[in-house]
C-alpha cells in the first residue's frame, strides 16, 4: 500500500523562526506559504516538510506517507479500520502540492496521512542539503496493535531490539518508520537523509554557528540499519536525526535480525544514549478530521464527497 515515507507536518510557535531554522541549519528551501503553513523540500518534490504556526496546538500535525494512486487510497478507505485504525474524515483533495489524501489515527493514537499525487518544483536548491526526507520514530506503549497496523499501511520489519524497538521498511531505505516503547504516545524524532559524515560534521557546525546550541547525541552509527547518526532539538523542541549511510533492504544487502537490548545496539562507537535524548517527545496535535483548514490551495476544490 504505502510506497515511501512523504513528510511530517509540525505545529510551531513562530513560523518565520521555524522556517529560518531549517533553511540555515538543514538547508531547506521555502516552496510555498500559504493560510500559515510553509511547505519546505530539499529536492524536486513539492515538500519534505510541513510547518505550521499554531501555538495553542503544540505537537506534530501528521505522518505522511505515499501511495500510488487514487485507488489505493479508496482500498485503505475500507481496509484501515479493520486493522485498529480510525478513519479521521473522508479522502479530501485541495492540499498543496498533492492530489488527494485520507487521514487515520492508529491504535496507538499516530495520526497518518496517506496521500498520492505529489507535485514536483524546479527550485534553486543550496548544495549542502538533505538527500530526502527519510523516516519518523514514534513511541507507543503496546506495540503488537501498532504493528499489525503497519503491516496493514505495507510495511516490514526490518529489525528488533528486543520488546524496546522495531524498525519498519516500506522500500529499500532499511526503515522509513520506528517503533520504540514508550509510556505514551509521542514522536520520538523525524530524519533527514544526507550524504555522509562529513555533511553531519558541517550540519554541527551551522547549529553551533547559527544558533548558538550544541548536538544532543552522536555522531555514531547505530547497530540496526548501520546509519551514521547525530541528534539535536529544531526551533520548537521537535528532535531531528541525520543520518548517512543506511542499509538498503535490497536482495540479499541486509539480512533482519532480533538485536540485543545493550546499549551498545545502539551506539557501535560509544555508550548510551544520554537522558536529553531518551526523555524527549514531541507530542501529537488535536487531530481534525479531513483537511485542515491550514492545507487549502488557491483555486482547489474544498473536497471529494466521502
Amino acid at each position: 500500500m504505502v510506497t515511501r515515507i512523504g513528510h511530517i507536518a509540525l505545529n510551531v510557535a513562530d513560523l518565520d523562526q521555524a522556517v529560518d531554522f531549517q533553511q540555515q541549519v538543514i538547508g531547506m528551501v521555502e516552496v510555498q506559504r500559504e493560510n500559515r503553513a510553509s511547505y519546505l523540500t530539499c529536492n524536486d518534490r513539492h515538500h519534505e516538510l510541513i510547518l505550521v504556526e499554531n501555538a495553542g496546538n503544540r505537537g506534530y500535525d501528521h505522518l505522511a506517507m505515499e501511495v500510488a494512486d487514487a485507488a489505493t487510497l479508496e482500498r485503505a478507505l475500507r481496509a484501515l479500520p479493520a486493522a485498529g485504525g480510525t478513519l479521521l474524515g473522508a479522502i479530501y483533495d485541495g492540499e498543496p502540492g498533492i492530489d488527494r489524501a485520507l487521514k487515520v489515527r492508529s491504535p496507538g493514537g499516530h495520526v497518518y496521512k496517506l496521500f498520492c499525487g505529489m507535485e514536483t518544483v524546479d527550485v534553486e536548491l543550496p548544495a549542502d542539503r538533505p538527500t530526502h526526507f527519510e523516516h519518523v520514530s514514534c513511541k507507543v506503549a503496546r506495540h503488537g496493535p501498532e504493528e499489525k497496523f503497519l503491516t496493514a499501511l505495507g510495511f516490514s520489519n526490518s529489525d528488533r531490539m528486543g520488546f524496546l524497538a522495531s524498525w519498519w521498511h516500506c522500500g529499500e531505505d532499511h526503515h522509513g518508520l520506528a517503533l520504540t516503547r514508550a509510556p505514551r504516545s509521542e514522536l520520538s524524532h523525524y530524519a533527514y537523509a544526507w550524504s555522509d559524515l562529513n555533511a553531519l560534521g558541517r550540519v554541527a557546525d551551522r547549529l553551533k554557528g547559527a544558533r548558538g546550541r550544541k548536538c544532543i547525541w552522536g555522531p555514531s552509527r547505530h547497530g540496526p540499519g548501520n546509519n551514521l547518526f547525530l541528534y539535536f532539538h529544531d526551533e520548537d523542541g521537535a528532535m531531528i536525526e541525520c543520518c548517512a549511510e543506511l542499509a538498503q533492504m535490497t536482495r540479499d544487502a541486509y539480512q533482519p535480525q532480533t538485536w540485543s537490548m545493550a546499549p551498545g545496539t545502539i551506539n557501535q562507537w560509544g555508550g548510551p544514549p544520554p537522558p536529553r535524548f531518551l526523555l524527549t517527545g514531541y507530542p501529537i496535535a488535536t487531530p481534525t478530521s479531513g483537511r485542515p483548514t491550514w492545507a487549502a490551495a488557491p483555486g482547489r476544490t474544498p473536497a471529494i464527497p466521502g
